[in-house]
């Protein structure tokens, strides 16, 4: 009985040894903290910013782990996407309109993975509006509801407060992770393009938590 008693033990020190391992991540390698933290959007409640551009092969990769984990996540987290718009990179534009027009109807992230398989696998120009449209129609989204939203004032406006916010979190390449405003990740980070990046998001909610709450 000892000799099991014992070998059961081995066994599951190995096995606890193993997935420290697996899922070891370092400050200053795989993530790094912010400059400059930023207050999260609802107070009270984990928040996790993917920052990404439709035309970013690395943000198609790993949509799909993203989607899966997000589907998942407890009430108590906020994930959000934003679409970056870097001054001057006036290519952008287009895309960050059908991302606020889509938001602006509740179906970004229904449709992330379409947007980005249109632009980056079938190559269809959605940056023009024709173009633009007739993707709109077969996905069988209303087109006067979308059209509405892409040219609307609203829209313009935000494409200003999404270079700010772009600015504001320093972002300097996509796909990148922000958790509470405090934490910066990414697959290059990291290294991968799989779900390691959403366990990498994981540890840092989980380290967040942790840490002492000011008084």
């Amino acid at each position: 009985m000892m000799l099991k008693h014992w070998i059961k033990t081995i066994v599951v020190a190995a096995s606890l040894l193993s997935a420290t391992a697996a899922f070891a991540f370092t400050e200053g390698k795989d993530y790094k903290a912010m400059s400059k933290p930023m207050p999260v959007a609802v107070p009270g409640k984990a928040e996790v910013i993917e920052f990404f551009w439709y035309g970013c092969p690395h943000c198609f990769a790993i949509e799909p782990y993203v989607d899966a984990w997000a589907e998942k996540l407890p009430k108590d987290v906020n994930f959000r996407r934003v679409h970056v718009m870097w001054d001057g990179r006036n290519d952008m534009e287009g895309h960050a309109k059908i991302f606020l027009a889509l938001q602006g109807m509740g179906l970004d992230a229904k449709y992330q993975q379409a947007v980005m398989k249109a632009v980056q696998t079938d190559r269809i120009e959605l940056r023009n509006e024709a173009k633009l449209l007739e993707w709109v129609k077969k996905q069988g989204i209303d087109v006067a509801k979308f059209k509405a939203n892409y040219n609307g004032f609203s829209t313009q406006m935000q494409l200003k407060n999404l270079t700010k916010i772009t600015q504001d979190y320093q972002v300097d390449g996509v796909p990148m992770f922000v958790v509470n405003g405090k934490w910066v990740t990414s697959p290059a980070m990291v290294g991968a393009e799989d779900a390691t990046i959403t366990k990498m998001v994981d540890e840092l909610i989980a380290k967040d938590r942790k840490a002492p709450k000011k008084k």
